[in-house]
This record gives structure tokens, sequence and C-alpha cells, in this order.
């Protein structure tokens, strides 16, 4: 399948948790035959699936923690475009970023992630190209007083 078969508005669901603690926000580390990068946990929603319930699923499917709250709307949405990903020579992906709550912190490393560490402002921008490109635009809108409110 090409991405000529789709129109420009075609976009994929991404659904991201934004679990803030002491201003910091929760990254995981991909293992190394994905993207081996720091990234928001979460994932792509499957076709019909409720936001708040897919990023319930990929949350526990990626790093087997139980979610405990999820916003009501999205703290940040942003778009990405990816190039040659999926069989596909291009699509957009739309990503809805929820503040999220956990019941623990106790990670045990999955196949899907193999770390997790909290961040600061300053942290993203050291990481550099160790942060997913999906991830990219988190550093320019985190901002952990928004999670004050």
């Amino acid at each position: 399948m090409t991405s000529k078969d789709f129109p420009e508005c075609f976009y994929r669901t991404v659904v991201k948790g934004l679990f803030v603690k002491d201003d910091k926000v929760l990254l995981v580390k991909e293992a190394p035959e994905l993207a081996d990068e720091w990234e928001v946990p979460g994932g792509g929603l499957d076709f019909g699936e409720n936001p708040h319930e897919g990023l319930i699923r990929e949350i526990k499917e990626e790093m087997n923690l139980d979610v405990t709250s999820v916003s009501k709307h999205p703290m940040y949405v942003w778009i990405n475009r990816f190039e040659g990903c999926r069989g596909m020579d291009w699509y957009y992906s739309v990503v809805l970023a929820y503040k999220i709550d956990l019941a623990d912190l106790n990670f045990k490393p999955t196949k899907e992630c193999v770390d997790m560490r909290l961040f600061s402002v300053d942290d993203l921008t050291k990481l550099g190209d160790g942060l997913h490109h999906q991830s990219h635009k988190l550093r320019e809108i985190f901002n952990p007083a928004d999670f004050k409110k």
C-alpha cells in the first residue's frame, strides 16, 4: 500500500499519556528492535476504539502499569508526518496527549519498553535525537505549570 491511496486529510490517531511528577514528564525507552529511543507512553488507536480505553490498553501492554485516571480532554495535540513507515510512502498521525495518573511506578521491562524515566524540560532538550521524532513537539509545548491546575 502506498500513500497515494490516502487523501491529504488521512490521519492515524495516536493517544499518549502524560504522567508528570515534580515538574518532570515520564518517558519510556522503546526496545532496540523498535526504535531504541525515548517516547511518551501510548500508541495508536484500534479502529473504532475509545481514546481513553485505548490509552489505558496501550500503557498496560507497553509498561504493564495501571492507569488510575485520564483527563477528560487532551492536554496537548500535535501532528506528525511519517515517511517510509508501515509499508507506506508517508502518512500523518495526530497525537492526543492526555494527563494520566498511574497506580504505581513499578515498571518491569516488556518486549516493547525496556526502561522508563522522568525528564525535565531541560532533559528533553538534551535528549537530542534520542527522543523519538513523534515526541519532538513535546520539547516545544511541555510546561509543568500546565499540570498544576
